[in-house]
């Protein structure tokens, strides 16, 4: 289990100018960019400490001609812009981030992009026993998407063997704790089965978090997708797989207002069936491939109620950067989906509101670790009607409940509110909003 934190690297902090490339540099250059840098997350893995958070995701941190970094130019070392023009520094640059997060108990996993990489790809730079070999677009997403990207051809066994080979480099190399395995919907379920067994073999507990999500479909196929590469051959895949099913039945709720408290609870409870001992679903609100929720939800009310539940579910957590001071997008930009690709702005003094927000997040870590009903606990429906559900989590000894309120709610027993620290005796009207709560 885990709750944590994804860095866009580019758009969180600058911490190094003498790394920085001019706009002219990059085949592709975001305009919100703020040629952020490793040496800028160093700088702030205190806060992220005091945040709560116990990992962080980076983004793509390989060489690359763009901002975002998904179009990989050489597996085997670190993007200058993000660290240094010298490649030993680079490499000195990362493992001391890594040192620094491993004191404060901060896992540390990198995105991976298996399924392709640039057109631009330094041949020259693969290892000489790899000749791996490319392949024409397999899908309609990587149509779209060929005038950036060649596609590696895993029917050919030394290509699969290059490319385990650069998931083996990492995890030895630097001793980083995982991957977030991007478009892994667009590599044969047989290579990530040998992919998962070799890193396994080289950690245990590596975490493999995989991306399986079609834009071209709707909640409940993308659950059966999920559910899909979930096994194979009777192996786990993965150790997580980021649960789109959630995302986007959360937005039907809290924003669009398009099912009802029963089949919110369905949707909760069937997607809980997928996590076990070994494999738990990642949930989250906002990611780098789709706009903040305060520009979907439009109102705090409603993001601080998503959070609640967000946090109330068992599994993984993660948080985009900026989520936790309700960090809003970019209305002007080309594209709405990357429209949360903005700058993280750190401030010698943070506003009231900024304040109350960081607080809330950091708030909802806590009871998370305090509360295991709330990351590892099971679900059982205690009362629901068209404006009300109440949900019990019990987990060992510890029980907490969920009380979801379309409307002001009329309770009739003695609860503990542990997010407001409010108790509520019988007969007390809840405003419209969720709660957790416990018993008293």
């Amino acid at each position: 289990m885990f709750i944590g934190y994804h860095i866009l690297i580019k758009f969180f902090k600058n911490g190094n100018l003498n790394n920085d490339y001019l706009k002219e540099q990059y085949l592709n250059c975001e305009k919100n960019s703020i040629e952020g840098d490793i040496q800028g997350i160093i700088q702030n893995i205190d806060y992220l400490k005091e945040l709560g958070i116990d990992l962080i995701y980076l983004g793509p941190i390989f060489d690359s001609n763009t901002t975002h970094g998904y179009d990989t130019t050489n597996y085997y070392s670190i993007a200058s812009h993000i660290s240094s023009k010298k490649i030993e520094e680079s490499e000195e640059i990362f493992k001391n981030f890594i040192s620094e997060c491993k004191k404060r108990n901060i896992k540390i996993i990198i995105d991976l992009v298996l399924n392709h990489a640039s057109k631009n790809y330094d041949f020259s730079k693969i290892p000489k026993q790899f000749s791996p070999k490319i392949e024409p677009p397999q899908s309609p997403q990587e149509i779209k998407w060929q005038k950036l990207f060649l596609f590696w051809n895993l029917s050919d066994e030394n290509t699969r063997e290059f490319l385990i080979d650069v998931g083996t480099y990492w995890l030895t190399k630097f001793d980083i704790d995982g991957f977030r395995l991007d478009h892994a919907l667009g590599i044969e379920k047989n290579f990530w089965k040998i992919f998962s067994e070799k890193m396994r073999k080289i950690k245990k507990e590596v975490i493999l978090l995989g991306e399986i999500w079609d834009d071209a479909v709707d909640a409940e196929k993308n659950f059966e997708l999920i559910d899909s590469f979930k096994k194979y051959s009777g192996v786990n895949l993965f150790s997580s797989l980021y649960d789109f099913f959630m995302y986007e039945n959360i937005k039907n709720f809290f924003v669009f207002d398009k099912i009802t408290t029963d089949e919110f609870y369905e949707i909760i409870y069937k997607s809980n069936q997928l996590n076990d001992k070994e494999f738990s679903l990642t949930y989250f609100i906002e990611n780098h491939d789709i706009p903040r929720f305060i520009d979907i939800c439009k109102n705090k009310e409603n993001f601080y109620d998503a959070m609640k539940i967000l946090f109330s579910l068992s599994g993984n957590i993660l948080l985009e950067y900026g989520n936790e001071f309700c960090i809003k997008g970019d209305s002007n930009y080309k594209y709405f989906s990357e429209s949360g690709r903005v700058p993280m702005k750190f401030k010698n003094k943070f506003s009231n509101e900024e304040k109350e927000v960081f607080e809330f997040t950091k708030k909802l870590i806590n009871l998370r670790k305090e509360n295991e009903s709330l990351s590892k606990g099971n679900y059982e429906k205690i009362y629901s009607d068209k404006n009300t559900l109440i949900i019990k989590k019990s987990y060992k000894e510890d029980n907490c409940y969920i009380l979801l309120a379309k409307i002001d709610t009329k309770f009739n027993e003695n609860y503990y509110d542990i997010i407001n620290e409010i108790e509520y005796p019988s007969s007390y009207i809840l405003k419209k909003g969720v709660y957790i709560l416990k018993r008293r």
